[in-house]
């Protein structure tokens, strides 16, 4: 048998997988305590921008920019004189690493969480509105403004690799509601994607494998965001035409996500054979012909069942003889009573300080 961290490389190396991923196995995230994109510790207050946060009571642990605040960037165009771009060489890497990830975990991939992307980080600044306008009005200046913002996630991306040492990152922007784009394909294309690709390739210069979230109905640019060379994908929400995502693409990307929160995990009366089926329905689709990672941007513990029929259905769903015995042994585990796990903002993540 092989760990998830060994059977996920056989997936980037294009190879048949012994297994489907078990998400809480496969990922050591990260929010790296070095980067200021949130207050300290995820808790309310400013960032390094000086954008104010505070905790949505509806969706605990998901920080959100503090409604009524005065908006950092009020007109884009003046994005050059307001905007201070912190100094990263002034930060104590090292010791954030140490703190962060005492042990590297080497049957794991460790992944760091690097929140606010272009698109998110100008509505972090305007508001989400003026944000809007502002991409419409002045794209030009928005273009500007992503260019440098990506440079800056560059430069953070050679400190992760030298001191968090990490395998992935989980590069956020999204581009969706959940009915379409927030804007123009073409907008998006020469504005936003080639800096983005831009942050693709940096990261695999550094031997950084690289997880595009992106929320949302992206189906327009679909074919874009896999050109860029994304390594994985999610989190592939079920708005999006998933059958044909993967009859497009294949083993071309790892798909990581596709489980129906909204209309099955989070729903108050959704039954265990509900979630089971759920779970496997989306191994079928993805798994057979497709890499795949079951996973849920869910608000619901409901989750966890989720994942752990995930388990159950994909640990023997390539090689059933040679891993019956793990899914015995982890049906045994589910038995024993087990302590709630802390806060996180997705399965998997561990915040510290």
């Amino acid at each position: 048998m092989i760990t998830e961290r060994e059977n996920f490389y056989k997936m980037i190396r294009r190879e048949d997988p012994d297994f489907v991923p078990y998400q809480p196995d496969l990922l050591h995230m990260v929010l790296p305590s070095a980067l200021g994109d949130r207050p300290a510790g995820h808790r309310t207050g400013y960032d390094w921008f000086g954008v104010h946060w505070s905790e949505d009571p509806d969706m605990p642990m998901m920080l959100v920019a503090t409604v009524g605040q005065k908006p950092v960037l009020e007109d884009i165009c003046d994005w050059e004189s307001v905007i201070r771009w912190p100094d990263l060489s002034a930060i104590d890497w090292e010791c954030c690493a140490k703190r962060d990830v005492p042990q590297k975990d080497m049957s794991k991939i460790l992944c760091a969480m690097m929140v606010s992307g272009p698109f998110e980080r100008l509505h972090d600044l305007m508001g989400f509105e003026n944000a809007l306008c502002a991409v419409v009005t002045d794209p030009e200046a928005c273009g500007a403004f992503f260019s440098r913002l990506c440079d800056f996630k560059i430069e953070q991306l050679g400190y992760l690799k030298k001191y968090y040492d990490v395998d992935m990152v989980h590069f956020q922007d999204d581009w969706g509601n959940q009915k379409d784009l927030f804007f123009d394909p073409g907008l998006w294309r020469e504005h936003i994607r080639p800096h983005v690709k831009r942050v693709v390739d940096a990261a695999h210069d550094l031997g950084i494998l690289f997880d595009m979230h992106s929320c949302g109905k992206i189906d327009r640019i679909v074919d874009d965001i896999v050109a860029m060379g994304v390594d994985v994908i999610d989190p592939v929400q079920p708005v999006n035409d998933m059958a044909g995502w993967v009859s497009r693409f294949g083993r071309n990307v790892i798909f990581m996500g596709a489980l129906d929160a909204q209309g099955v995990i989070d729903l108050p009366g959704a039954t265990d054979e509900e979630i089971r089926r759920e779970a496997e329905a989306k191994i079928d689709l993805f798994a057979k012909t497709g890499y795949y990672i079951p996973f849920a941007v869910s608000l619901s513990p409901r989750v966890k069942d989720a994942l752990a029929y995930g388990y159950i259905y994909g640990k023997t769903y390539y090689k059933p003889e040679e891993y019956a015995g793990a899914v015995a042994a982890f049906k045994e585990s589910l038995k024993k009573p087990s302590e709630p796990a802390p806060p996180s903002v997705v399965p998997g993540t561990v915040t510290t300080c």
